[in-house]
């Protein structure tokens, strides 16, 4: 930073030579407050408005590390205090590095910034459990917890938390009750999983386990689904991802539709008559298909500006009928 102040002040000497040389023969007394003043305007300009620490060199090196990239992010954050991105960014991080008690304290910078995003509201609350003594949720975390639920009441993440939490209080039945509400958006190989939760909750309740699902009767197809990693960054792990077939000229509602989130990406689902929004209008009913995925930034079911769609696959239906999409467009 020395050389830095060096140079500065070299050029304004060079700049006020330049203006002071034409004067000093017409006006010495306007030439030498010229002299005085430019050099003392351009510093107390700096001062107000200049930031010295983005021209610091570590702050201007490519971190080759995790631990320099978290350093020049936490610098970066002293001088930008308000970053929210910046702040969940650096949460997220430390999340994945299992440093919880700095996950938690950087979250809570983040949500003291937004406090009305709900899937903000639900990692901070996972994060006050991770980094609890006892890995349950504190109070405030429950707090969260029940707000977002009651803002978004499909949220995955905050009902499968939320029973976790009734669970860990001894409330089997409220846990099962809360995660049986997702376990109709799961893909089968994960819906399992929970059901032997959901069952196991049930039990020390008292209450029966599940009927068994009833079987699927009909023409499957099997989806693979993914997001552009270029596109990625742009999304929330909670953002809902809308897997849907349609008829071949793109007309009326889904043949079969399913809701997950984006956190389960890479995924591999089904779709089947089981998933037809509308009894009437089936897969088994067509021979062939449009298979599209979406991401929804709104979460709503219609497409929006900024969500991010595959392209359509057609797809012929037959018991092997499957696909591979891709979300890597967005939408103007």
């Amino acid at each position: 930073m020395t050389g830095f102040y060096l140079c500065a002040a070299l050029l304004v000497l060079v700049a006020v030579a330049f203006v002071i040389v034409p004067l000093w023969r017409q006006s010495r007394q306007l030439a030498i407050g010229l002299a005085l003043l430019v050099p003392l305007a351009a510093g107390s300009l700096y001062l107000l408005k200049g930031d010295r620490d983005a021209l610091d060199p570590r702050n201007l090196a490519q971190p080759t590390t995790v631990d320099e990239a978290i350093r020049q992010l936490q610098r970066r954050l002293d001088r930008e205090p308000d970053d929210v991105e910046g702040w969940t960014l650096l949460a997220r991080t430390e999340m994945t590095l299992e440093k919880f008690d700095l996950a938690r304290d950087a979250y809570a910078r983040a949500f003291a910034l937004q406090s009305d995003d709900v899937e903000l509201s639900l990692e901070y609350a996972e994060a006050q459990m991770r980094a609890a003594p006892d890995h349950r949720f504190p109070p405030p975390a429950v707090a969260l917890l029940e707000a977002a639920v009651a803002k978004q009441p499909d949220s995955q993440r905050g009902l499968f938390f939320l029973g976790m939490h009734r669970r860990q209080s001894n409330q089997p039945a409220e846990a099962a009750a809360l995660w049986e509400r997702i376990l109709p958006t799961l893909a089968s190989e994960t819906a399992g999983t929970l059901r032997e939760q959901i069952d196991a909750a049930r039990a020390d309740a008292g209450m029966p386990p599940l009927p068994e699902a009833a079987a699927i009767v009909g023409p499957t197809l099997a989806i693979t689904l993914d997001i552009s990693p270029a596109l990625r960054a742009q999304a929330k792990p909670g953002d809902t991802v809308f897997v849907f077939a349609r008829s071949v000229d793109g007309s009326g509602p889904p043949l079969a539709a399913k809701k997950i989130t984006l956190a389960q990406l890479p995924v591999t689902l089904s779709l089947s008559d089981a998933d037809s929004p509308m009894p009437a209008a089936k897969l088994s009913s067509q021979q062939t298909v449009l298979v599209m995925a979406r991401l929804s930034k709104s979460g709503n079911a219609l497409p929006g500006s900024g969500d991010i769609e595959s392209e359509p696959v057609r797809v012929k239906i037959g018991d092997s009928a499957s696909s591979t999409l891709t979300l890597s467009r967005a939408i103007p």
